[in-house]
Protein backbone atom coordinates (compact mmCIF):
# COMPACT_ATOMS: atom_id res chain seq x y z
CA UNK A 1 0.00 0.00 0.00
CA UNK A 2 1.42 3.90 -1.02
CA UNK A 3 2.29 6.29 1.97
CA UNK A 4 1.02 9.87 2.79
CA UNK A 5 0.97 11.63 -0.76
CA UNK A 6 3.15 14.57 -0.48
CA UNK A 7 2.58 17.53 -2.51
CA UNK A 8 4.05 20.88 -2.82
CA UNK A 9 3.98 23.41 0.09
CA UNK A 10 2.80 26.70 -0.85
CA UNK A 11 2.42 30.49 0.89
CA UNK A 12 0.49 30.17 3.67
CA UNK A 13 -1.84 33.02 2.06
CA UNK A 14 -2.58 30.18 -0.32
CA UNK A 15 -3.75 27.94 2.32
CA UNK A 16 -6.69 30.04 3.92
CA UNK A 17 -7.97 31.59 0.93
CA UNK A 18 -10.03 30.35 -2.54
CA UNK A 19 -9.93 31.04 -5.77
CA UNK A 20 -12.44 34.08 -7.25
CA UNK A 21 -12.58 31.85 -10.13
CA UNK A 22 -15.58 33.57 -11.43
CA UNK A 23 -14.56 36.95 -13.65
CA UNK A 24 -10.82 36.46 -12.87
CA UNK A 25 -9.64 36.34 -16.61
CA UNK A 26 -11.52 39.45 -16.45
CA UNK A 27 -9.62 41.04 -13.18
CA UNK A 28 -6.51 39.26 -13.67
CA UNK A 29 -3.64 41.31 -15.36
CA UNK A 30 -3.83 40.62 -19.27
CA UNK A 31 -0.73 39.84 -21.48
CA UNK A 32 -1.06 41.04 -25.25
CA UNK A 33 0.93 40.99 -28.22
CA UNK A 34 2.52 44.12 -29.56
CA UNK A 35 -0.12 44.10 -31.84
CA UNK A 36 -2.74 44.03 -29.50
CA UNK A 37 -4.66 40.16 -29.61
CA UNK A 38 -4.85 38.03 -28.09
CA UNK A 39 -5.76 38.86 -24.70
CA UNK A 40 -3.89 36.38 -22.21
CA UNK A 41 -3.80 36.03 -18.62
CA UNK A 42 -0.39 36.80 -17.05
CA UNK A 43 0.24 32.99 -16.37
CA UNK A 44 -0.76 30.55 -17.04
CA UNK A 45 -2.39 26.81 -14.42
CA UNK A 46 -2.45 29.96 -11.84
CA UNK A 47 -4.65 28.16 -9.72
CA UNK A 48 -3.52 24.36 -7.99
CA UNK A 49 -6.02 22.93 -5.64
CA UNK A 50 -5.38 20.15 -3.24
CA UNK A 51 -5.21 19.59 0.84
CA UNK A 52 -1.99 21.58 0.89
CA UNK A 53 -3.11 24.92 -1.41
CA UNK A 54 -7.01 25.93 -2.12
CA UNK A 55 -8.71 22.61 0.07
CA UNK A 56 -12.08 23.67 -1.69
CA UNK A 57 -14.91 22.09 -3.42
CA UNK A 58 -14.83 18.19 -2.52
CA UNK A 59 -11.25 17.05 -3.96
CA UNK A 60 -9.81 14.12 -3.89
CA UNK A 61 -6.31 14.49 -1.49
CA UNK A 62 -4.76 11.70 -3.66
CA UNK A 63 -5.26 14.28 -6.63
CA UNK A 64 -4.04 17.65 -7.63
CA UNK A 65 -6.10 20.30 -9.75
CA UNK A 66 -4.68 22.60 -12.12
CA UNK A 67 -6.80 25.52 -13.10
CA UNK A 68 -6.34 28.32 -15.94
CA UNK A 69 -9.04 30.68 -16.50
CA UNK A 70 -9.11 32.79 -19.84
CA UNK A 71 -10.79 35.07 -21.31
CA UNK A 72 -13.27 33.82 -24.38
CA UNK A 73 -12.19 36.04 -27.45
CA UNK A 74 -13.62 35.83 -31.16
CA UNK A 75 -11.01 33.34 -33.44
CA UNK A 76 -9.04 32.61 -29.84
CA UNK A 77 -7.18 29.22 -30.35
CA UNK A 78 -5.46 28.22 -27.13
CA UNK A 79 -2.69 25.55 -27.93
CA UNK A 80 -1.54 23.27 -25.30
CA UNK A 81 1.97 21.14 -25.67
CA UNK A 82 2.44 18.60 -23.15
CA UNK A 83 4.05 15.16 -21.93
CA UNK A 84 2.17 12.39 -20.60
CA UNK A 85 2.42 12.74 -17.22
CA UNK A 86 3.75 9.30 -14.71
CA UNK A 87 0.19 8.83 -12.77
CA UNK A 88 -2.79 6.80 -12.21
CA UNK A 89 -5.62 9.12 -14.57
CA UNK A 90 -4.88 12.60 -16.25
CA UNK A 91 -7.71 14.79 -18.25
CA UNK A 92 -8.35 18.39 -19.49
CA UNK A 93 -11.93 20.05 -19.87
CA UNK A 94 -13.18 23.34 -20.34
CA UNK A 95 -15.85 24.82 -18.09
CA UNK A 96 -18.09 27.83 -19.16
CA UNK A 97 -18.28 30.89 -17.26
CA UNK A 98 -21.12 29.14 -15.12
CA UNK A 99 -18.37 26.26 -13.79
CA UNK A 100 -19.93 23.60 -15.93
CA UNK A 101 -18.15 21.16 -18.56
CA UNK A 102 -20.19 21.24 -21.82
CA UNK A 103 -20.60 19.56 -25.19
CA UNK A 104 -21.46 21.78 -28.12
CA UNK A 105 -24.70 21.42 -30.54
CA UNK A 106 -22.58 19.61 -33.28
CA UNK A 107 -21.59 16.81 -30.13
CA UNK A 108 -18.36 17.97 -29.25
CA UNK A 109 -17.35 17.21 -25.76
CA UNK A 110 -15.36 19.64 -23.37
CA UNK A 111 -13.64 17.28 -22.02
CA UNK A 112 -10.34 14.51 -23.13
CA UNK A 113 -9.47 11.39 -20.89
CA UNK A 114 -5.99 10.54 -20.91
CA UNK A 115 -6.55 7.81 -22.88
CA UNK A 116 -8.61 9.91 -25.80
CA UNK A 117 -5.21 12.31 -26.06
CA UNK A 118 -3.55 10.96 -29.26
CA UNK A 119 0.21 11.25 -29.28
CA UNK A 120 2.30 13.55 -31.38
CA UNK A 121 4.33 11.74 -34.04
CA UNK A 122 7.31 9.87 -32.83
CA UNK A 123 5.79 9.53 -29.30
CA UNK A 124 3.29 6.94 -27.70
CA UNK A 125 0.34 7.10 -25.25
CA UNK A 126 0.98 5.34 -22.24
CA UNK A 127 -2.90 4.73 -21.75
CA UNK A 128 -3.41 3.83 -25.42
CA UNK A 129 -0.43 1.23 -25.57
CA UNK A 130 2.48 -0.19 -23.44
CA UNK A 131 4.86 2.64 -23.47
CA UNK A 132 6.78 4.55 -20.55
CA UNK A 133 5.16 8.05 -19.51
CA UNK A 134 7.05 11.34 -20.91
CA UNK A 135 5.35 11.16 -24.62
CA UNK A 136 4.59 14.41 -26.38
CA UNK A 137 0.85 15.40 -27.51
CA UNK A 138 -0.82 18.70 -28.59
CA UNK A 139 -4.14 19.77 -27.38
CA UNK A 140 -6.21 23.03 -28.79
CA UNK A 141 -8.66 24.85 -27.75
CA UNK A 142 -10.82 26.68 -30.49
CA UNK A 143 -14.05 27.74 -30.87
CA UNK A 144 -15.11 25.86 -34.16
CA UNK A 145 -14.53 22.60 -32.90
CA UNK A 146 -15.99 20.15 -34.95
CA UNK A 147 -16.78 16.24 -34.54
CA UNK A 148 -14.15 13.96 -35.72
CA UNK A 149 -11.14 16.35 -34.77
CA UNK A 150 -8.22 15.21 -33.27
CA UNK A 151 -7.11 16.81 -29.98
CA UNK A 152 -9.39 19.68 -30.17
CA UNK A 153 -11.83 21.00 -27.31
CA UNK A 154 -14.21 23.55 -27.72
CA UNK A 155 -13.71 26.73 -26.65
CA UNK A 156 -17.20 27.55 -25.04
CA UNK A 157 -20.55 27.20 -25.83
CA UNK A 158 -21.66 28.59 -28.67
CA UNK A 159 -22.99 32.28 -28.45
CA UNK A 160 -20.71 32.74 -25.76
CA UNK A 161 -20.08 36.47 -25.81
CA UNK A 162 -16.05 37.78 -26.38
CA UNK A 163 -14.56 38.29 -22.96
CA UNK A 164 -16.91 35.72 -21.19
CA UNK A 165 -14.81 33.48 -18.44
CA UNK A 166 -14.08 30.07 -19.47
CA UNK A 167 -11.70 27.65 -17.65
CA UNK A 168 -9.32 24.79 -18.20
CA UNK A 169 -8.80 22.23 -15.88
CA UNK A 170 -5.78 19.85 -15.74
CA UNK A 171 -6.65 16.83 -13.09
CA UNK A 172 -3.65 14.25 -12.26
CA UNK A 173 -4.80 11.52 -9.69
CA UNK A 174 -1.79 9.60 -7.81
CA UNK A 175 0.76 11.42 -9.69
CA UNK A 176 4.35 9.59 -8.86
CA UNK A 177 6.41 11.68 -6.67
CA UNK A 178 3.32 14.13 -6.08
CA UNK A 179 2.54 17.13 -7.70
CA UNK A 180 6.18 18.40 -8.03
CA UNK A 181 7.20 16.19 -10.64
CA UNK A 182 3.79 16.53 -12.92
CA UNK A 183 5.36 18.79 -15.69
CA UNK A 184 2.40 21.15 -16.84
CA UNK A 185 1.20 21.30 -20.49
CA UNK A 186 2.66 24.82 -22.08
CA UNK A 187 0.26 27.55 -23.14
CA UNK A 188 0.05 29.44 -26.36
CA UNK A 189 -2.97 31.71 -27.37
CA UNK A 190 -3.22 32.34 -31.07
CA UNK A 191 -5.55 34.87 -33.04
CA UNK A 192 -5.37 36.67 -36.03
CA UNK A 193 -1.54 35.08 -37.12
CA UNK A 194 0.02 36.43 -33.61
CA UNK A 195 0.92 33.61 -31.36
CA UNK A 196 1.61 34.65 -27.49
CA UNK A 197 3.55 32.09 -25.16
CA UNK A 198 2.20 31.72 -21.98
CA UNK A 199 4.56 31.77 -18.63
CA UNK A 200 3.62 29.49 -16.10
CA UNK A 201 2.53 30.97 -12.50
CA UNK A 202 4.37 30.94 -9.90
CA UNK A 203 3.32 29.05 -7.23
CA UNK A 204 1.48 30.35 -4.30
CA UNK A 205 0.01 32.92 -6.60
CA UNK A 206 -3.43 31.73 -5.45
CA UNK A 207 -5.95 35.17 -4.41
CA UNK A 208 -9.37 35.34 -2.46
CA UNK A 209 -12.95 34.04 -2.85
CA UNK A 210 -16.00 35.58 -4.79
CA UNK A 211 -19.62 35.14 -3.33
CA UNK A 212 -20.88 33.21 -6.71
CA UNK A 213 -18.03 30.59 -6.07
CA UNK A 214 -19.10 29.95 -2.22
CA UNK A 215 -22.59 30.03 -3.56
CA UNK A 216 -21.61 27.23 -6.35
CA UNK A 217 -20.48 24.75 -3.69
CA UNK A 218 -22.73 25.09 -1.27
CA UNK A 219 -25.32 24.01 -4.06
CA UNK A 220 -22.94 20.97 -4.16
CA UNK A 221 -23.33 20.00 -0.75
CA UNK A 222 -26.13 17.52 -0.52
CA UNK A 223 -26.35 13.83 0.72
CA UNK A 224 -29.02 11.46 1.34
CA UNK A 225 -28.69 11.48 4.92
CA UNK A 226 -28.70 8.66 7.78
CA UNK A 227 -25.60 7.67 7.03
CA UNK A 228 -27.04 6.00 3.62
CA UNK A 229 -25.43 5.95 0.50
CA UNK A 230 -27.22 7.41 -2.40
CA UNK A 231 -26.20 8.98 -5.50
CA UNK A 232 -27.60 12.92 -5.25
CA UNK A 233 -29.43 14.69 -7.67
CA UNK A 234 -26.32 16.85 -7.30
CA UNK A 235 -23.24 14.21 -6.22
CA UNK A 236 -21.26 15.50 -9.66
CA UNK A 237 -21.39 18.63 -7.98
CA UNK A 238 -22.30 22.21 -9.01
CA UNK A 239 -19.12 23.35 -9.61
CA UNK A 240 -16.00 22.05 -11.88
CA UNK A 241 -17.37 18.71 -12.06
CA UNK A 242 -15.40 16.06 -13.71
CA UNK A 243 -17.59 14.42 -16.29
CA UNK A 244 -15.45 10.92 -15.35
CA UNK A 245 -16.25 10.57 -11.88
CA UNK A 246 -19.60 9.31 -9.74
CA UNK A 247 -20.37 9.55 -6.41
CA UNK A 248 -22.41 8.42 -4.11
CA UNK A 249 -22.63 10.40 -0.33
CA UNK A 250 -23.64 10.03 2.90
CA UNK A 251 -23.57 12.27 5.85
CA UNK A 252 -23.12 11.83 9.50
CA UNK A 253 -22.24 13.68 12.62
CA UNK A 254 -19.10 12.12 14.34
CA UNK A 255 -20.97 9.45 17.18
CA UNK A 256 -18.43 10.02 20.20
CA UNK A 257 -17.45 8.31 22.35
CA UNK A 258 -16.09 4.42 21.90
CA UNK A 259 -18.25 4.45 18.52
CA UNK A 260 -16.79 4.67 14.97
CA UNK A 261 -18.43 4.64 11.92
CA UNK A 262 -18.10 1.34 9.99
CA UNK A 263 -18.48 1.30 6.08
CA UNK A 264 -18.25 -2.07 3.75
CA UNK A 265 -18.69 -3.74 0.54
CA UNK A 266 -16.30 -5.37 -1.80
CA UNK A 267 -14.10 -3.34 -3.37
CA UNK A 268 -14.27 -2.66 -7.44
CA UNK A 269 -10.72 -3.10 -9.31
CA UNK A 270 -8.58 -0.97 -10.72
CA UNK A 271 -4.90 -1.13 -12.78
CA UNK A 272 -3.39 -0.24 -9.43
CA UNK A 273 -0.26 1.94 -8.83
CA UNK A 274 1.07 5.29 -9.79
CA UNK A 275 1.75 4.45 -13.46
CA UNK A 276 0.28 4.75 -16.77
CA UNK A 277 -1.72 1.54 -17.92
CA UNK A 278 -3.25 1.02 -21.26
CA UNK A 279 -7.40 1.76 -20.98
CA UNK A 280 -9.92 0.26 -21.15
CA UNK A 281 -8.68 -2.91 -19.38
CA UNK A 282 -9.98 -6.07 -17.45
CA UNK A 283 -10.29 -3.49 -14.41
CA UNK A 284 -13.66 -2.45 -13.06
CA UNK A 285 -12.52 1.30 -12.46
CA UNK A 286 -9.33 3.60 -13.26
CA UNK A 287 -9.90 5.13 -9.71
CA UNK A 288 -11.56 4.82 -6.46
CA UNK A 289 -11.54 6.15 -3.23
CA UNK A 290 -13.70 7.01 -0.02
CA UNK A 291 -13.16 10.37 1.50
CA UNK A 292 -14.51 12.11 4.48
CA UNK A 293 -15.46 16.17 4.03
CA UNK A 294 -17.21 19.24 5.36
CA UNK A 295 -20.32 20.02 3.90
CA UNK A 296 -19.81 23.59 4.27
CA UNK A 297 -18.04 26.17 2.50
CA UNK A 298 -15.48 25.70 0.98
CA UNK A 299 -16.47 22.16 0.90
CA UNK A 300 -12.46 21.11 2.44
CA UNK A 301 -11.57 17.34 2.78
CA UNK A 302 -10.48 16.71 6.43
CA UNK A 303 -7.39 17.34 6.94
CA UNK A 304 -5.66 16.51 10.79
CA UNK A 305 -2.47 17.87 11.73
CA UNK A 306 -0.78 15.04 13.96
CA UNK A 307 1.16 15.69 17.53
CA UNK A 308 4.57 14.50 15.71
CA UNK A 309 3.80 17.29 12.88
CA UNK A 310 2.57 14.50 10.10
CA UNK A 311 -0.82 15.36 8.14
CA UNK A 312 -3.54 12.79 7.91
CA UNK A 313 -5.43 13.93 5.17
CA UNK A 314 -9.22 12.47 4.53
CA UNK A 315 -9.06 10.34 1.98
CA UNK A 316 -7.97 6.39 1.37
CA UNK A 317 -7.15 5.58 -2.36
CA UNK A 318 -8.11 2.25 -3.59
CA UNK A 319 -4.32 1.57 -3.35
CA UNK A 320 -4.23 2.60 -0.10
CA UNK A 321 -7.39 0.42 1.41
CA UNK A 322 -7.00 -3.11 2.79
CA UNK A 323 -8.91 -5.94 1.34
CA UNK A 324 -9.66 -9.21 3.20
CA UNK A 325 -9.48 -12.47 1.81
CA UNK A 326 -12.91 -12.15 0.08
CA UNK A 327 -11.94 -8.72 -1.19
CA UNK A 328 -14.40 -6.71 0.63
CA UNK A 329 -12.96 -3.09 2.35
CA UNK A 330 -14.08 -2.51 5.67
CA UNK A 331 -13.24 1.25 6.32
CA UNK A 332 -13.55 2.67 9.55
CA UNK A 333 -14.37 6.64 10.18
CA UNK A 334 -13.38 7.40 13.66
CA UNK A 335 -11.41 9.92 15.61
CA UNK A 336 -7.28 10.18 16.06
CA UNK A 337 -7.02 8.52 18.97
CA UNK A 338 -9.17 5.70 17.77
CA UNK A 339 -6.48 5.26 14.89
CA UNK A 340 -4.13 2.55 16.62
CA UNK A 341 -6.92 0.61 17.67
CA UNK A 342 -8.61 0.43 14.47
CA UNK A 343 -4.98 -0.47 12.88
CA UNK A 344 -5.09 -3.61 14.44
CA UNK A 345 -8.35 -4.77 13.28
CA UNK A 346 -7.11 -7.03 10.44
CA UNK A 347 -8.62 -6.00 7.41
CA UNK A 348 -9.71 -2.72 8.17
CA UNK A 349 -8.07 0.60 6.60
CA UNK A 350 -8.72 4.44 9.18
CA UNK A 351 -10.11 7.13 7.66
CA UNK A 352 -10.28 10.01 10.24
CA UNK A 353 -13.28 12.66 11.40
CA UNK A 354 -11.80 16.39 11.46
CA UNK A 355 -10.24 17.09 14.46
CA UNK A 356 -10.24 20.78 14.45
CA UNK A 357 -14.77 20.23 14.08
CA UNK A 358 -15.21 17.14 15.98
CA UNK A 359 -19.15 17.49 16.32
CA UNK A 360 -19.40 18.96 12.68
CA UNK A 361 -21.38 17.09 10.33
CA UNK A 362 -19.34 14.93 8.02
CA UNK A 363 -20.14 13.51 3.76
CA UNK A 364 -18.72 10.82 3.48
CA UNK A 365 -18.23 10.56 -0.44
CA UNK A 366 -17.12 7.35 -2.06
CA UNK A 367 -15.62 8.30 -5.83
CA UNK A 368 -15.76 5.76 -8.76
CA UNK A 369 -13.23 7.24 -11.40
CA UNK A 370 -14.09 5.87 -15.32
CA UNK A 371 -16.17 2.75 -14.19
CA UNK A 372 -15.86 0.29 -16.31
CA UNK A 373 -18.67 -2.51 -15.38
CA UNK A 374 -22.39 -2.59 -14.69
CA UNK A 375 -22.15 -1.94 -10.62
CA UNK A 376 -20.40 1.39 -11.14
CA UNK A 377 -21.36 4.32 -8.94
CA UNK A 378 -21.97 5.60 -12.85
CA UNK A 379 -24.63 3.66 -13.67
CA UNK A 380 -26.93 4.54 -10.23
CA UNK A 381 -29.96 6.72 -11.12
CA UNK A 382 -29.19 10.13 -9.47
CA UNK A 383 -32.09 10.25 -7.08
CA UNK A 384 -30.91 10.22 -3.85
CA UNK A 385 -32.38 6.87 -3.33
CA UNK A 386 -30.30 4.21 -1.26
CA UNK A 387 -32.59 1.63 -2.36
CA UNK A 388 -31.45 2.28 -6.37
CA UNK A 389 -27.55 2.53 -5.60
CA UNK A 390 -27.77 -1.22 -3.65
CA UNK A 391 -30.04 -2.85 -6.26
CA UNK A 392 -27.50 -1.60 -8.93
CA UNK A 393 -24.37 -2.31 -6.79
CA UNK A 394 -25.41 -5.21 -5.41
CA UNK A 395 -21.96 -6.26 -3.05
CA UNK A 396 -20.38 -3.23 -4.12
CA UNK A 397 -22.75 -1.04 -2.72
CA UNK A 398 -21.77 0.10 0.63
CA UNK A 399 -23.38 -1.04 4.03
CA UNK A 400 -22.82 1.74 6.77
CA UNK A 401 -23.47 1.90 10.47
CA UNK A 402 -22.29 3.69 13.89
CA UNK A 403 -21.16 0.58 16.05
CA UNK A 404 -18.67 0.66 19.18
CA UNK A 405 -15.20 0.07 18.73
CA UNK A 406 -14.86 -2.60 21.23
CA UNK A 407 -17.91 -4.54 19.42
CA UNK A 408 -15.73 -4.56 15.96
CA UNK A 409 -12.54 -5.27 17.68
CA UNK A 410 -14.25 -8.45 19.03
CA UNK A 411 -16.62 -9.46 16.45
CA UNK A 412 -15.39 -7.89 13.21
CA UNK A 413 -17.56 -6.11 10.98
CA UNK A 414 -19.87 -8.38 11.28
CA UNK A 415 -21.09 -7.96 14.85
CA UNK A 416 -21.77 -4.18 13.20
CA UNK A 417 -23.27 -4.22 10.28
CA UNK A 418 -25.83 -7.59 10.57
Amino acid sequence: MAGPRRFRALSLAALSVLVPLAGVALALPARAAPSGPPRTPDCAWRVEASPQTVNAGLLDSDAVYWVMPFAVQKDLNIVLSGTYADARYTSLTVYDSSFAPFTTSNGVSSELTDYHIAPDAGSLNPWQVPAPPGGHFTVTLRPDAAPGQTNVLPLAPEGTPAGRAGYLIYRVYLPTGGDQAVSLPGVAFEQDGTTVNVPLCAPGSQVGATPDMVAGMSAAATTSGDLQFARGTSSNGSLFPNPDNAYLEASVTPPGGDNVVVVRAKAPTTPGGEHPAPWPSAANLRYWSLCADLPTPPLPVVVNTLPDGTVDYGCRADEATALDSTGYYTFVVGTEAQRAAVDGIPGATFVPFSTDNPTTPHVLLVRNLLGNFPYAVQNVPPDNNPASAAAVMGSYYPQAAVCPLSTLQAGGPAACLS
